[in-house]
């Protein structure tokens, strides 16, 4: 066997040497645009139908794929210290990105079964570690905060009651009469439903005021005179 032939078995190409890291980061990414959108769906008081949920978690998947286009990073990728790109170095751009929207999902199975990622040989990019170290890594943090960031707030909305789920709770059930009189211990949805009236009641939600004053002490307490 020839030193070459020694050298390309134990050299992997460039576009297999993170393939293994970039999957985790595309599952990493793809789970955040589903919370983020899921928690948009309930930020909005909207009715979360399979429909609904469908599209915002399809329409948070598609900006974030084309933030990573331009740029290169995405929450995910840079977690694990990595950005995507062409053969040439640059970011794949918007094209790139949407078109990715689409093919990274099915990758996430090719690779399994295939140990490659054929998609992404086809749009030519690869992923790369992120360039200058620690330094480097630091340097490029301000776009992924601000998707953190999102995903942090989407899943505060998720376990955080909506208005309907507040009164639903409190007004029509019996845990929710005992939330509201102090008689039994205090659970997760009887806090945030409590403090999610006393939110609403002093943001000037006037039916929420009146069924406070008139039907949850504790929350009235709360609130003030």
């Amino acid at each position: 066997m020839s030193d070459g032939m020694l050298f390309s078995m134990d050299t992997p190409p460039t576009e297999a040497r993170f393939q293994n890291r970039l999957w985790v980061a595309d599952l990493l990414d793809l789970t955040g645009a589903a919370l983020v959108g899921w928690g948009a769906v309930r930020a909005a008081e909207w009715v979360s139908t399979a429909g609904l949920l469908g599209f915002a978690m399809g329409a948070a998947w598609l900006l974030l794929s084309c933030v990573g286009g331009l740029t290169g990073l995405t929450p995910g990728r840079h977690a694990l210290g990595l950005k995507l790109e062409r053969a040439e170095g640059k970011a794949p751009g918007l094209g790139t990105g949407l078109l990715r929207a689409l093919t990274a999902p099915v990758e996430l199975v090719l690779q399994v079964v295939l140990q490659r990622r054929p998609l992404d040989e086809q749009l030519r990019v690869h992923a790369s570690v992120i360039p200058g170290g620690f330094r480097g890594w630091a340097r490029s943090l301000a776009l992924p905060v601000v998707g953190w960031l999102l995903l942090a707030g989407a899943v505060w909305s998720i376990v955080t009651p909506t208005r309907q789920e507040m009164l639903q709770y409190l007004d029509r059930t019996l845990t929710g009469w005992h939330c509201c009189h102090g008689t039994r211990e205090v659970t997760w949805q009887c806090r945030t439903s409590l403090s999610r009236a006393v939110r609403n009641a002093s943001g000037g939600d006037t039916e929420v005021a009146e069924f406070v004053r008139n039907e949850c002490p504790v929350a009235a307490a709360r609130l003030g005179p």
